[in-house]
């Protein structure tokens, strides 16, 4: 799915989408106050589209006016969605958007940090989160935006299949890192937590994970320590889905992709590039260097959760062998970017000594 916003004139709103379907006619769903006000077919024909063959009959424009909502242009709070996919393709601009930049994070965790997002969203006009649940095209589109310069995207994708875009379009682009085993850690009790409500497990885990999810069903978890012998019993292809995450994130373009042997250089490499990288335990650090990065009056960070049994299911994870196997790579990375870290500080520290002293009398 593709889409494009052309113009919001106060009392019309013109854009169009182009569905996956080529034979579809798409429609958007008008939501006003957060509330379901219409859903309307696209009714303008869009030339190029068909004479380029992406769509067979070119019906892919809209415009939204007071025909269709009533004193249009008085209405701040509404948004336009693509009724198939449920991707939001335009919100006016709230207020609160403040910021005039493009804003990538690239997100490492199984269960996303979704408190680090809320104050950006309504910072940018818009936002965009959960990626990961975007097909590949439709999060081209969104990156793509050009009807407005304030947009920040987060999700869990493979970084470099969007790093050329990202670059293109001005993006700033960061990542909170955090120690994997405490990430394998809290993957492993949310695969055990899906096992036992699958019903709600959608709303937390892809399908990408149904494999796991089978397999963990059919073993023993009587206590912890068994999800060392169920990480030691996984087929390959189960493997991959918890292997190395973080250096898959950084140097991968896909699911299917093998990662290469110099992967601990390819993911620092792509670390380097970004404008700003934190670590998980020192998010008040990383939103300082955001705030002047971007030269932005970010508001505050808000109180992050912390969960007990994670941090003790970690300490028991990274005695594992099986575990210390399947995170190896990860590993690597995790220490070099906290001893680089740990030779900032230092070198800050010593800078700021020496300056404290020179001023003395």
């Amino acid at each position: 799915m593709l889409f494009s916003i052309d113009e919001d004139a106060g009392s019309r709103i013109v854009g169009w989408i182009m569905p996956d379907n080529p034979a579809t006619t798409p429609r958007v769903t008008v939501m006003v106050g957060g509330e379901l006000r219409k859903v309307i077919p696209a009714t303008v024909l869009r030339p190029l589209l068909r004479e380029q063959g992406l769509h067979e009959t070119g019906i892919c424009g809209f415009v939204v006016d007071d025909h269709v909502i009533a004193d249009l242009a008085s209405i701040i709070d509404i948004e336009l969605y693509d009724e198939t996919t449920n991707i939001r393709i335009y919100r006016r601009r709230p207020p609160t958007a403040k910021a005039d930049q493009k804003l990538f994070r690239l997100e490492t965790r199984v269960v996303a940090q979704a408190q680090l997002n809320l104050p950006l969203q309504d910072l940018f006009h818009m936002p965009f989160t959960r990626l990961e649940r975007t097909p590949e095209e439709a999060v081209k589109s969104i990156l793509g935006i050009a009807f407005t310069p304030s947009i920040f995207c987060t999700g869990r994708v493979f970084f470099r299949t969007y790093e050329p875009l990202l670059r293109d379009r001005g993006f700033k682009c960061t990542v909170l890192l955090r120690d994997p085993y405490e990430e394998l850690a809290e993957e492993l009790l949310v695969l055990r937590w899906a096992v036992k409500t699958p019903n709600l497990a959608a709303s937390v885990l892809s399908d990408v994970y149904k494999p796991l999810l089978d397999s963990l069903a059919k073993a023993d978890l009587a206590e912890m320590a068994d999800l060392e012998t169920w990480l030691g019993t996984l087929s390959p292809f189960e493997r991959s889905l918890v292997a190395n995450p973080m250096a898959r994130l950084l140097t991968c373009r896909g699911s299917d992709d093998v990662l290469e042997t110099s992967a601990v250089e390819n993911a620092l490499d792509t670390l380097s590039e970004m404008d700003v990288v934190g670590l998980s335990g020192d998010e008040d650090v990383w939103w300082e260097t955001m705030r002047a990065v971007m030269e932005l009056n970010l508001p505050p960070l808000p109180e992050l959760a912390w969960s007990r049994q994670v941090g003790e299911l970690r300490e028991q994870v990274a005695e594992w062998p099986a575990a210390q196997d399947l995170l190896a790579v990860d590993e690597r990375i995790f220490s070099d970017v906290t001893a680089a870290v740990g030779r900032v500080d230092e070198a800050t520290d010593e800078a700021a000594q020496e300056g404290v002293q020179e001023g003395v009398p």
